[in-house]
């Protein structure tokens, strides 16, 4: 892969100007990515200028008292004289804003399986756990005397993160490696885990309201939860997620499913998660798409939940009459 990080930083070498772009509905991955390299950069070469696009019109309950959002709108003349950079994206649909389409030249580096080609120059990963360690490896590559604190500290919360605090099967022996180095630069662990982990009074107590919404198919080890439009607003949650992580960990679940009513954008989402059978092709029927275990998707209507679930019982049930053979 040295090839490519090679035509990766003389391709950021050449432009002035560098937009950055991450996923709607950011996580640690995303952001952690995004703010990493523009740090690196600032760093290395201060001349030049890093703009990440889009955190103007995103919900400041996403920088969960860790990253700090310019609210400074980018304007398209900068992003017309600028090499993009796509970060974390799967699919061109939902990169946020859009507006990567006005870039001179676009860059993508993501860790989710391919499914379709957005950048001239693409590194594209499936087997890292976390775009940030594939960010991290390019840096070191660059030079490594640039990785100061606060660009370690922003790899860290991504790989944390994605690795769900390296319990994930994915996680590889390469990625402890690069966090051991990330560590030498001494940045607050103890903020990034506040900030990842702790929870409010109130949201400790909507996760049990979203367990009471869980219906449980155990005979096909599955189970969903579709919540009310006013969920969010009954318990005075500022940050719309699909909260499908309450359902982790749970003995005897081979797969569950959460929906929720985005009213960012008028529609309703949802993630899947999977304990070994792959899920991500489901996801992609219902405008979505994600790894082999864990996928989100868009809903044109709540009817399409109904469908979607019925898919993955009749999915269950052929995997379970075939082992059974």
């Amino acid at each position: 892969m040295d090839f490519l990080k090679t035509a990766i930083i003389n391709k950021i070498n050449a432009y002035q100007k560098i937009s950055l772009f991450f996923h709607e509905v950011p996580d640690f991955d995303a952001l952690g990515a995004c703010y990493a390299l523009k740090r690196y950069i600032r760093d290395i070469a201060p001349e030049k200028e890093v703009a990440i696009v889009g955190l103007d019109v995103l919900d400041e309950a996403f920088a969960k008292d860790f990253f700090l959002f310019d609210k400074q709108h980018v304007p398209n003349d900068f992003i017309s004289e600028s090499l993009g950079i796509i970060l974390d994206t799967a699919n061109e649909q939902r990169i946020w804003t859009a507006r990567h389409k006005y870039c001179k030249e676009l860059i993508r580096i993501d860790h989710h399986p391919q499914v379709e080609s957005i950048a001239q120059i693409e590194w594209i990963d499936q087997n890292y756990p976390a775009t940030c360690e594939m960010i991290g490896e390019l840096l070191y590559f660059w030079d490594p005397k640039y990785i100061l604190a606060p660009t370690a500290s922003f790899l860290y919360a991504g790989i944390v993160t994605d690795t769900n605090r390296f319990l994930y099967l994915n996680t590889r022996s390469s990625t402890f490696q690069l966090v051991s180095k990330l560590l030498t630069t001494n940045f607050d662990r103890q903020r990034i885990n506040d900030a990842i982990y702790l929870k409010t009074l109130k949201e400790a107590k909507f996760d049990s309201y979203v367990m009471h919404q869980v219906k449980f198919m155990k005979d096909l080890k599955f189970a969903y939860a579709i919540l009310p439009k006013n969920s969010f607003e009954k318990y005075h949650i500022e940050l719309r997620m699909s909260m499908v992580h309450v359902l982790n960990n749970i003995k005897g679940l081979e797969i569950w499913m959460t929906v929720y009513y985005d009213d960012t954008i008028k529609s309703w989402r949802g993630s899947l998660r999977s304990r070994n059978l792959p899920i991500n092709q489901i996801a992609e029927k219902y405008n979505g798409g994600g790894h082999k275990l864990a996928a989100g998707f868009t809903l044109k209507n709540l009817s399409q939940a109904k469908k979607m679930r019925q898919d993955i019982i009749i999915y269950l049930k052929h995997i379970f009459e075939r082992n059974q053979k």
